[in-house]
């Protein structure tokens, strides 16, 4: 482990030695001291650098009654000086995200024939899994970079219209 921090009650955001992000939530229904104390990973993402900070905050100052100033971020530093935000969606814009994202990558071509699930998949020494439950902000932005066909061809396969 490089860095933890508390998102709410149950969910803790970790970062460890092999550039990985995950999230692991505490059962406090559980019936026995045992299942209380457990953890269970319910995110897992290859950020691809180590992050050694973890705060809550933000990079902007947000107005009062935005609505995105309710949602929760966490900025994060990593050794090479990278400065990074993560952000608690509310579930249907993670929903949406995710069906745009999942669109992207069937449209951007990773570099040296890397996919992007490659490239993002929770990897260490004991296990490499695809990642889940992290959206990647640097490829849903890509979406801006298109041309108007491949815009098109994301927006039709998300259902949205591309403005």
């Amino acid at each position: 482990m490089s860095a933890v921090e508390i998102l709410d009650d149950d969910i803790y955001l970790d970062a460890e030695n092999s550039f990985n992000l995950f999230t692991v939530r505490k059962n406090s229904e559980g019936a026995t001291d045992e299942e209380r104390g457990r953890l269970e990973v319910v995110g897992e993402y290859q950020l691809g650098e180590f992050i050694n900070r973890f705060r809550h905050g933000s990079l902007v100052m947000g107005l009062p009654d935005s609505e995105m100033s309710q949602i929760p971020t966490v900025i994060f530093g990593t050794i090479n000086g990278v400065i990074g935000v993560i952000a608690s969606l509310p579930h249907d814009q993670y929903v949406f995200l995710e069906k745009l994202q999942s669109s992207l990558r069937k449209v951007i071509k990773g570099v040296g024939g890397l996919s992007h699930e490659q490239r993002r998949s929770f990897s260490n020494d004991k296990k490499t899994v695809e990642a889940r439950n992290f959206l990647d902000g640097d490829l849903i932005e890509s979406f801006l970079d298109l041309n108007r066909s491949k815009m098109d061809e994301v927006s039709q396969a998300v259902g949205v219209s591309v403005e």
